[in-house]
């Protein structure tokens, strides 16, 4: 039944990536003629995100598709043992770039751009170091090291016009678009102040595979030695300054690599433009393909390693495989939806909105169907967090069609 169950979402969220490419492709001439382009060059070096043209809901409405589906991409792996997940975050890999190949297909195969796979791999490389920083600080400190860094790398590089992004991408209001990026940073710094209450796993029988081990026939010696060998290099770590030290440098160098994980698809954007392309000779989804296949070629070399390091006995989950790619397909519809929110509001507007959005999501979720959240102080923090994040992408969202 889970495992049906588990296919039809797998169907599902496959026929949003197929319809989502050709929705846009099929809308994206019509509104073209009216939207603002946040990409193109001009004398001041910077543009101006300033408009009521009628395809910035689009941008709106794909920035809610990326909200929700970056809110809820792990529920299929709620329940399920991912060990050190090295083996799951590749299975989730595999599902991102599957449902890139679904778009790549119904976008027509356009030109690879190589230069896209860039970000995949920066964002690759930061999504490894989640485990061993949750390992060591905690998920609520973590998140909101990597959760700022992220939402501050990627607002900064297109308001300012750096990291790569060569064209300053302003907003209608920049007053209010300043001011929302502080109230969404005080929003995620009161989630560290709230503490959840996570369900344990099903007691169930070890169901990890060694490769080495399906004959059945490792002596008691050796398979004490393959255990000796599961002690993650964050285990001993026992100085505990020295570990929390590394876990806040990582979380700073994972929210560094997934702020800037866009920036070399918008350079791209934009020196297309000054060649002289227009809109109307590539999409934003032109360049989800490569950026995606620059996520599962970094993903595997990072499991190689891993199964070189663990002397070719890396731990391996099989429940995991079904679930993964599933939360892989969905994380691929909210990247997707990224994207175009990019193009229609600019990374300044959009940055904000969709990296906030989805801890508002996730903790709904997890309040109403497993009871994560409980207590008044609890509560307390995170109506605080939700006013004030809600306050911050109101204010970012209007900074796109307003003049203050």
């Amino acid at each position: 039944m889970k495992v049906s169950a588990l296919l039809l979402v797998i169907a599902c969220c496959s026929m949003v990536v197929a319809v989502e490419g050709q929705y846009f492709r099929s809308i994206h001439d019509v509104l073209d003629d009216y939207d603002v382009d946040v990409f193109a060059s001009n004398s001041t070096n910077s543009t101006t995100g300033c408009t009521n043209k009628k395809s910035t809901w689009l941008g709106f409405v794909c920035a809610g598709i990326a909200v929700v589906f970056f809110g809820v991409n792990f529920l299929p792996v709620k329940k399920i043992e991912t060990g050190d997940g090295m083996f799951f975050q590749w299975i989730v890999c595999m599902g991102i770039w599957m449902s890139g190949m679904i778009i790549y297909a119904v976008m027509g195969f356009p030109k690879f751009q190589p230069l896209a796979m860039l970000g995949g791999m920066l964002w690759a490389t930061g999504n490894i170091t989640v485990v061993p920083i949750v390992k060591m600080i905690g998920l609520g400190m973590g998140l909101l090291i990597w959760g700022l860094g992220n939402l501050l790398f990627g607002w900064a590089s297109a308001r300012f016009g750096i990291l790569g992004i060569t064209n300053r991408q302003n907003p209608c209001s920049p007053l209010l678009n300043d001011l929302g990026i502080v109230c969404c940073i005080i929003g995620l710094g009161f989630y560290f102040f709230v503490k959840t209450e996570a369900q344990p796993l099903p007691s169930e029988p070890d169901e990890s595979t060694h490769l080495l081990a399906g004959s059945g026939k490792l002596s008691v010696q050796r398979m004490e030695n393959i255990e000796d060998d599961d002690e993650s290099w964050t285990d001993r770590i026992k100085n505990p300054i020295v570990k929390k030290a590394i876990a806040i440098a990582m979380s700073l160098v994972a929210g560094a690599l997934y702020g800037v994980n866009f920036n070399p698809v918008t350079h791209l954007e934009q020196d297309l433009n000054s060649t002289g392309l227009t809109d109307s000779n590539y999409v934003s989804l032109d360049f989800v393909f490569p950026h995606f296949c620059g996520i599962i070629i970094t993903s595997t070399v990072f499991f190689i390693i891993y199964c070189c390091v663990k002397k070719n006995r890396p731990k391996l989950y099989p429940r995991c495989i079904l679930p993964g790619l599933v939360s892989g397909i969905m994380w691929a519809v909210a990247d997707a939806s990224w994207f175009i929110a990019n193009k229609k509001l600019s990374q300044a507007v959009a940055y904000p909105l969709i990296t906030t959005g989805p801890g508002m999501v996730g903790a709904i979720v997890g309040i109403v169907f497993f009871g994560e959240i409980k207590g008044r102080r609890n509560f307390l923090f995170l109506g605080l967090a939700f006013l004030m994040t809600v306050i911050g992408v109101a204010q970012v969202a209007v900074s796109k069609i307003l003049t203050v």
